[in-house]
């Protein structure tokens, strides 16, 4: 069995956590994600010299990159920047930046980005030149190995290179502990529940400096994200035996006036009833009436929540 493989099967063994919706909800805010490229580029020679390239105050989300494969690619978001210059011609040259999330090393991640980067550039931006940027939170070190186009051609056709730039960017790597009151609140929040999302003991440490900043953002903001991460760390407040964990969290949501963990709790619930109702009107199964009794929801508040 090859180190990768090994990888692999030790990663199927870990507890699934929603990373990649997580990821989603955090980054496709284009600000978000140019803060957590200044952020890695620090320490990242490579993706340094990718920024002093570009403009991030341009970057653009491709709408819908992750949810239409045929269309755009499935991976989890991507985006549009432009070339930094003086000459107004070159700076309205774009660039396009897909951004992957993996929790655990993948051997399939070179094709796998190959046709994100077909669908969503080729496809749909004009085949503009590319940085695949991968994001990894997983609990082992992964390196990506250099690796062939077409590996099982003859050795004359390995000359083939990748069509796009290629970026890890390890959450471990992006900052040091003492640093989460200098990142804005709502990118420290996400990088403490991703580089801590397996080890609870420092998750726990570490996650009330994280909370304590969302305290200087409108309470409608804080509320989503802080929401937003208790569903993805949901597993870690689970059991008798991660209740004073579980209090922890609580302790510090409510001191600023946030949802409870229960309205949270009630309201994924409800989102979840609400969005396999709304499949099953889709699909000509039931009726909006119907479907609201089904959801223990009003009419006007089933429609309120699809």
């Amino acid at each position: 069995m090859s180190e990768n493989e090994n990888i692999e099967r030790k990663s199927s063994l870990i507890p699934n956590f929603p990373h990649d919706p997580y990821v989603r909800s955090v980054l496709k805010d284009p600000a978000r994600t140019a803060e957590l490229l200044r952020l890695a580029s620090r320490k990242n020679n490579n993706l340094a010299q990718f920024l002093a390239t570009v403009n991030l105050d341009t970057l653009q989300e491709i709408s819908g990159a992750f949810s239409d494969t045929v269309s755009y690619g499935d991976s989890d978001l991507a985006f549009t920047v432009k070339i930094a210059s003086d000459e107004p011609k070159q700076a309205e040259l774009l660039v396009g930046v897909i951004e992957e999330h993996k929790s655990y090393p993948e051997t399939g991640i070179i094709p796998q980005l190959v046709k994100y980067w077909f669908q969503i550039m080729v496809r749909n931006q004009k085949n503009i030149p590319t940085i695949a940027i991968v994001l990894y939170n997983g609990k082992d070190p992964w390196r990506i190995e250099k690796e062939t186009m077409f590996p099982n051609y003859p050795e004359y056709y390995h000359k083939i290179g990748l069509p796009f730039l290629l970026e890890l960017i390890d959450v471990s790597d992006i900052f040091e502990d003492e640093e989460i009151p200098q990142i804005s609140p709502k990118i420290a929040l996400a990088l403490v529940a991703l580089k801590y999302v397996f080890n609870g003991e420092k998750l726990k440490k570490h996650l009330k400096a994280a909370i304590a900043g969302l305290n200087s953002l409108p309470r409608n903001e804080a509320e989503d994200l802080l929401s937003q991460t208790f569903v993805y760390l949901k597993k870690w407040f689970n059991g008798d035996a991660k209740e004073q964990f579980k209090m922890d969290f609580k302790k510090c949501s409510e001191v600023y006036g946030y949802k409870s963990i229960a309205e949270v709790e009630e309201e994924e619930s409800n989102n979840r009833v609400c969005d396999f109702a709304q499949a099953l009107i889709d699909a000509g199964k039931i009726t909006a009436d119907e479907a609201a009794q089904y959801s223990n929801l009003s009419r006007d508040r089933f429609k309120e929540k699809v």
